[in-house]
């Protein structure tokens, strides 16, 4: 079998570049190969179910299908700093949008100059100019809902919906933010807003219960992937779940020539060849694919002469400040189940050179979940009283980290229930890290001290790789770089890799939307570049 465009894994980046190579053909042979399997969408039983439980249709209870995951206890971490994969990444059709929070920032014009500005890690190989046309494109594609008068970041179009409104529990934080004279803003976020008549998902009707979505308000992947199917006529686009790549095959030492792939439901070893191949797995598996296709041209694996592939692995440190709140005389309670205020304040070119940070307010903060206190059984008259007493309150964000060579993926000699190789992990954090989680703490406690709020001393850090990054990146330096400015392996004529991994940096927010404007640019390029 061949195809004219084959790519691996089913998520964000695939949805939208194959929507984008469809529109363009809609007769073009586009496969997809996902390892994981599918899980339903968009049905109010699994929500209800959610709902009175607490348990996600994700979990492996009853009989519903469960995308895989990274269990407890697999993968090795070797660094010195522990990256944790359970619960970062879902191997599934649609992949990690099932369970995203949504949120969608742009990065700002200095990110693509990480290395003019401050000598960390090395720059995009083009600007923000050049990627901002397809931030607004990914904006309407994904459905993002956001404040179109914010000046945060430049825009030349409006977000496709309006913002979701600041919550009652937001005011406090405002208040203290304002008097600091520390910039907030509204959150964007990609949920279809109340004004949307054109989606074929419901809007959202914020209710309270995100983590699965019953209308299909959010974005994810999964529903776009299944619209495609069931509302547009493209004969011989193909998406196989229960297929793990094992390797890419390739002709000579520039031209990669199919895949082979184990089939779980046939239980048998299969290869497909295809005129062109774009690695869509994330920053973890793109890395490790590349390194296991090994041959007598690519001894250290495709792309690897500079052993750069797999390295320079970064994520973003979540960081949670715990205050405590003598009393709740207002019963502010949290209004939805995902943040309406978000502060881009300290991501700024004043803070880039010690790594800059975004605040948010989350929809924990403050008090009782009222949701777990009715599903725990709680009476209607202790209710009461926990939310007028004292409360938790809480500030997360995010800290851009840099890039360093010893930080790397590779593939470990153990195969997963989903027949992957498990992930070595090997990370240090900076040696100058902890005074930047200090100076970070000093902010923090201003804003609670405007609020009335005691700061609790222990700040609670998370490295879990949700958004792993960098481990491929951009470089048109091939000595510096694993792809081009198009994501093409360097040394290689028809591959590519559109995924978190081909970020030359970071910055300070979630990567979704910059990977959804990059794979539409890298859609409008293959269409002006055809296959032979």
């Amino acid at each position: 079998m061949k195809v004219e465009t084959l790519i691996i894994g089913s998520g964000v980046a695939a949805a939208a570049l194959s929507q984008r190579l469809l529109g363009a053909n809609p007769d073009a042979a586009i496969l997809i190969l996902e390892a994981g399997a599918k899980v339903k969408m968009q049905d109010a039983a699994l929500w209800e179910d959610y709902l009175i439980t607490g348990k996600l249709p994700y979990d492996k209870y009853k009989d519903l299908p469960y995308p895989e995951r990274d269990e407890p206890g697999q993968n090795l971490s070797i660094g010195a700093t522990e990256v944790p994969l359970t619960g970062s990444r879902v191997m599934t059709y649609g992949g990690s949008t099932i369970h995203w929070g949504g949120w969608s920032f742009r990065l700002k014009p200095e990110d693509f100059a990480l290395k003019t500005n401050t000598g960390q890690g090395i720059d995009w190989p083009f600007d923000y100019d050049e990627l901002e046309p397809y931030y607004g494109q990914a904006e309407a594609y994904i459905g993002v809902s956001g404040d179109s008068h914010d000046p945060t970041v430049p825009r030349s179009e409006d977000y496709p919906f309006p913002a979701f409104p600041y919550t009652l529990e937001d005011q406090p934080v405002a208040r203290s933010m304002s008097s600091l004279g520390i910039q907030y803003s509204h959150l964007p976020i990609a949920r279809h807003g109340i004004t949307d008549t054109t989606s074929r998902h419901a809007p959202c009707k914020t209710t309270g219960t995100c983590k699965y979505c019953p209308f299909g308000a959010r974005y994810a992947a999964t529903n776009f992937l299944n619209d495609m199917f069931q509302w547009c006529a493209y004969p011989n686009f193909e998406v196989r779940v229960g297929c793990v790549v094992q390797e890419i095959v390739l002709d000579g030492k520039s031209v990669a020539k199919g895949v082979v792939y184990y089939d779980k439901a046939r239980g048998e070893t299969l290869r497909v060849e295809a005129d062109r191949i774009i690695i869509a797995a994330g920053a973890i598996e793109s890395p490790k694919l590349l390194l296991r296709s090994t041959s007598d041209h690519w001894p250290n694996g495709i792309g690897n002469d500079h052993d750069l592939v797999g390295r320079n692995l970064i994520t973003h440190p979540y960081f949670m400040f715990n205050g405590v709140q003598k009393g709740n005389p207002l019963k502010l309670q949290p209004e939805m189940n995902f943040p309406t205020l978000c502060s881009r304040h300290f991501d700024s070119p004043e803070q880039q050179q010690k790594g800059k940070f975004i605040l948010i307010n989350p929809p924990s903060s403050p008090g009782v979940n009222l949701e777990g206190a009715m599903q725990a059984g709680m009476v209607r008259e202790d209710i009461d009283q926990a939310v007028l007493g004292q409360n938790q309150v809480q500030l997360h964000g995010m800290v851009e980290v840099f890039s360093e060579l010893p930080n790397r993926v590779m593939n470990l000699d153990q195969i997963n229930q989903i027949g992957l190789k498990e992930t070595i992990v090997d990370y240090s954090k900076a040696a100058g890290f902890d005074r930047r989680m200090e100076e970070i703490k000093q902010h923090v406690q201003g804003i609670f001290e405007g609020m009335g709020v005691e700061l609790l001393p222990k700040v609670s850090i998370s490295w879990r790789a949700d958004h792993a990054a960098c481990t491929c990146r951009m470089s048109d330096d091939p000595s510096q770089g694993v792809t081009d400015r198009h994501m093409k392996v360097h040394g290689v004529d028809n591959l590519y890799v559109c995924s978190n991994a081909a970020f030359s940096s970071l910055g300070a927010v979630n990567p979704t939307l910059t990977l959804t404007a990059l794979s539409l640019r890298l859609g409008d390029h293959l269409i002006s570049h055809p296959v032979a």
